[in-house]
């Protein structure tokens, strides 16, 4: 039924009380601001893993310049000759300059030192590209003025089902601090990576004793040893000596290789053992405690469709490790019953309405279908339950009620009557000539015997096979 005059119609996004809104984008993403358009200039600071190139002259040998490109340790500290290790996160290349030339003058190796730095290479200026995008990756910041457009070439451009993509910013500008190392020289041939504990004083800690056996073996002074007690609780590893559920240790089988139960039983808990124990697994973990700059994040929609035909509100700036996300659609519904293609159908990018996939992409409805009796079946987001909900295409397709739009994993059932084969019937048993009387339909009988006439399909299949023709 078409309609004689103007209709407007509704789209319906959400069927029952009980569903969730209907899922558009990411959680909390919002339009772009016009701070996000604003470039922000500032000079660079030294990361970890960053690689500085320091030239500093004399230091070495008098009319030489002494340069290494050295990389930051994961604590932010570069060891130099006769200085030892310099913290140098979070420093600019004029704040270093300066801190090296202030420790080369109070170590007395140069009065007015030359010092030069220069960041090589900065890999703590970043952004990262994800999902449905050509080249995924970590790419390089090259300048503080890098719009979206220009970050399209970088990533091989987005896929062409790509509708939104979302911009993923950290709204802080934290530093995690590098841990402290004391800004010592190391003494002259020894390991960078190599602590050496304090001497040990026979006053304070009670002299040792070797025992025999096939290697020395060392204990601590008769009048130093601690009560057996306090030893034992002190030897054994965390955790152990608080065996809740009654299960005896393991030790090393040594036929098989193995582990299995010891005999003996389990130790008691010792005095001074804590009831808490932090290896039991028990105890959950409390989100409040992880510090608000980690979970602290916008999200920035983007319209892609108006990016690419030149809308200057989406050009936002892309600062230091951002991450673009443009989401891959794998979403899937489901076409069954009385329709002509039953089937799996992808929503490829775009909004499908039950409207438009029962009319075009499943085909039309079967002869035997019953456009009252419809139904969606909708799963609720991260339960085992589903929603069966009753639709009236007849009234949809005549606009007496507001299309509905379908979400992913939905499937939609028409149905049909136990009339609608008697009305089949019916309305094929009897078709209009050319004139005005009516003829028996041929479906109720074989083509080729009505009249004792051969069928003419066969006779012109024949016909074209005499003279070799294909079909």
């Amino acid at each position: 039924m078409f309609p004689s005059e103007f209709q407007e119609e509704g789209i319906r996004r959400i069927l029952t009380p009980r569903e969730a809104p209907f899922p558009h984008g990411f959680a909390n993403a919002t339009e772009p601001t016009p701070e996000d358009l604003v470039p922000t200039f500032e000079e660079y600071r030294i990361g970890v893993l960053d690689t500085v190139q320091i030239g500093i002259e004399d230091l070495i040998e008098t009319g030489r310049t002494w340069g290494a490109a050295l990389e930051v340790s994961t604590t932010g500290y570069v060891r130099i000759p006769y200085l030892g290790p310099i913290k140098v996160l979070n420093m600019t290349e004029q704040e270093l300059e300066q801190e090296l030339r202030t420790r080369v003058q109070e170590a007395n190796l140069i009065n007015d030192p030359i010092v030069q730095v220069v960041i090589s290479i900065k890999r703590s200026l970043f952004f990262s590209a994800i999902g449905d995008v050509g080249n995924p990756g970590p790419f390089v910041l090259p300048q503080p003025d890098t719009r979206l457009l220009d970050v399209l070439g970088q990533i091989g451009d987005v896929g062409p089902q790509a509708r939104k993509m979302f911009v993923i910013r950290r709204n802080d500008r934290y530093t995690p601090p590098a841990a402290e190392v004391p800004d010592q020289p190391l003494e002259e041939g020894a390991d960078d990576g190599l602590v050496i504990p304090p001497p040990i004083d026979d006053d304070d800690f009670g002299s040792l004793r070797a025992s025999g056996g096939d290697g020395p073996t060392y204990a601590l002074a008769q009048d130093q040893t601690p009560p057996d007690d306090e030893l034992e609780r002190l030897m054994r590893p965390p955790g152990a000596g608080r065996n809740r559920s009654g299960m005896r240790p393991l030790v090393v089988d040594p036929e098989t290789g193995g582990f299995r139960e010891s005999n003996a039983r389990a130790p008691e808990a010792l005095p001074g053992d804590s009831e808490d124990d932090p290896f039991d697994g028990e105890s959950e973990y409390d989100w409040d405690d992880v510090p608000e700059f980690e979970l602290s994040q916008r999200v920035i929609e983007v319209d892609v469709n108006a990016l690419k035909t030149g809308d200057p509100r989406y050009n936002i700036v892309i600062r230091n490790r951002d991450v673009i996300n443009v989401p891959q659609d794998t979403g899937l519904f489901y076409m069954m019953g009385e329709v002509a293609r039953p089937g799996v159908y992808a929503f490829g990018g775009r909004e499908i309405t039950i409207k438009r996939a029962v009319g075009a992409l499943s085909g039309g409805l079967t002869p035997l279908a019953w456009p009252q009796r419809c139904e969606i079946v909708r799963r609720i987001p991260g339960t085992d339950k589903q929603i069966t909900i009753p639709v009236n295409l007849d009234a949809i397709y005549a606009g007496l009620e507001d299309d509905i739009l379908l979400r992913s994993d939905d499937l939609v059932n028409v149905g049909t009557h136990f009339v609608a084969p008697f009305l089949f019937v019916i309305r094929n048993s009897f078709r209009f000539t050319y004139g005005f009387g009516f003829v028996y339909d041929r479906n109720f009988g074989d083509q080729d015997s009505i009249g004792g006439r051969q069928n003419p399909e066969t006779v012109e299949r024949a016909r074209r096979a005499s003279l070799g023709l294909p079909f």
